[in-house]
């Protein structure tokens, strides 16, 4: 098993987690200085060897200390447990929807319903200590796992949750780290090839996640295509960590930045056909307005965005040996 590996890949993840040569303020730049070569942990973190140039002259303060093309070399002796995260957040997220499902079938008369609870209520309290036992699991696995950093930014970062967010780093893995996987060949006779790990930008990260170049998966498109789009399945994951976010009080990180750009999309204007504000069959003409569900949706996404840039650079700053 690869020790660093990004979960739910398409069929070829090239196109996915493609290096862009800039990403806003955030593009990981070289030195220019005299480097020594060096062999470095990547914040503190065993699983992983950082082969990269080290300047001997002193950085400007804000520049990014880790070039994106420096190859991360896992230590085969050290399992990652990013996939056991994953597989934790799973078993706690499949019993929480088991318990709530059966909770409505079964509703008991203070809740509205019509159901004598004597008959079902030891199954479904079976069904809650499963619930508490995976729940017990997914905080210990989290805790071993998750790099100090990335639970330390979680716990500062209101509307985060510590387990919608082991979901999500379940199946992205390290923020800051990736290990393309791809196909080779057609048919039965495919293999499945992985590049050497790498470090991923934060536009990357967009990217494989869904929040990258906007555009909309159609009938017809091609695996490469497909793979362009990202993970449908982080897409989704981080819509659900903004959405816990933008819930938060006035004030709180996240929250001010869904009003801002709630504010910044007031009388915004299609510039093309929008299926989301029309009826169906009937797409939103180009320079009518922004239906309240649009907007809505865009300040999500910008705050997905800003979640994983955060992310990112809290990650960064640890591989990078900046202190906090």
């Amino acid at each position: 098993m690869s020790m660093l590996l990004d979960h739910a890949l398409p069929a070829d993840h090239r196109r996915s987690d493609t290096h862009f040569t800039a990403v806003g303020g955030h593009l990981l730049t070289t030195g220019h200085g005299p480097t020594d070569t060096q062999l470095t942990n990547a914040g503190g973190d065993p699983s992983l060897t950082v082969h990269s140039e080290i300047e001997t002259q002193q950085r400007p303060v804000g520049e990014q200390l880790l070039d994106p093309s420096t190859t991360l070399r896992p230590n085969p002796t050290t399992a990652s447990g990013w996939v056991e995260l994953r597989i934790a957040a799973d078993l706690f997220h499949r019993a929480q929807q088991e318990r709530i499902a059966v909770a409505n079938v079964i509703r008991r008369p203070a809740d509205g319903g019509n159901v004598d609870p004597m008959f079902f209520a030891p199954h479904l309290e079976r069904l809650e200590a499963v619930e508490h036992e995976a729940k017990l699991l997914l905080g210990r696995v989290y805790r071993r796992v998750v790099p100090p950093e990335l639970r330390a930014w979680q716990a500062d970062s209101p509307g985060v949750g510590p387990h919608l967010f082991a979901r999500l780093l379940g199946h992205l893995g390290d923020p800051c780290i990736s290990t393309p996987h791809y196909w080779e060949g057609t048919g039965t006779n495919r293999t499945l090839m992985v590049e050497p790990a790498r470090l991923r930008t934060v536009g990357q990260l967009w990217q494989y996640c869904g929040h990258g170049a906007p555009a909309r998966r159609t009938r017809g498109m091609s695996a490469d295509d497909l793979a362009a789009h990202g993970s449908p399945l982080l897409k989704m994951l981080v819509h659900l960590n903004a959405e816990a976010c933008m819930k938060r009080a006035n004030g709180t990180r996240y929250r001010d930045v869904y009003v801002s750009a709630r504010e910044a999309a007031d009388g915004r204007l299609h510039t093309a056909e929008c299926v989301r504000c029309g009826p169906s069959g009937r797409p939103a003409r180009p320079g009518s307005p922004w239906s309240n569900g649009h907007a809505h949706a865009h300040a999500l996404r910008i705050v997905g965005k800003e979640l994983l840039r955060d992310m990112w650079i809290s990650r960064h700053a640890a591989l990078a040996g900046v202190p906090s």
